[in-house]
């Protein structure tokens, strides 16, 4: 009976641990997608969504945005799948965004959105 608890210990360790073999899975980069591109006042307000990230968690997100001669970054503080970021303030103009993340794999960019700041 001393070792009952023990005993018990154990088999609960080995029920928690998931024996489900990973080794044939293939690490990948997140897959991304932009959502929205919102003209607020004088920036605009960039959504995009992780849609997977196998094996590895995602880093970091954001948007690369800019013109013909101007090239940015906006990275985002969320950490869920959904996220969100403002521009800095734009001059009148056409402008392009695309989302990014970045996980333990790589890094992976979504379609590419044009919007024009009036």
């Amino acid at each position: 009976m001393k070792n009952l608890p023990l005993f018990l210990l154990l088999i609960g360790a080995m029920a928690a641990c998931n024996p489900e073999d990973r080794s044939g899975e293939q690490p990948l980069p997140p897959t991304v997608r932009l959502v929205d591109c919102q003209v607020v006042a004088d920036s605009c307000l960039m959504t995009g969504e992780v849609t997977a990230s196998p094996n590895s968690r995602v880093r970091e997100r954001g948007f690369h945005y800019g013109n013909d001669t101007l090239r940015l970054e906006a990275r985002s503080a969320d950490t869920l799948a959904l996220f969100r970021a403002y521009t800095q303030p734009l001059r009148p103009g056409r402008y392009f965004v695309v989302p990014y993340a970045t996980n333990g794999v790589g890094t992976s960019t979504g379609d590419t959105l044009w919007f024009v700041m009036p």
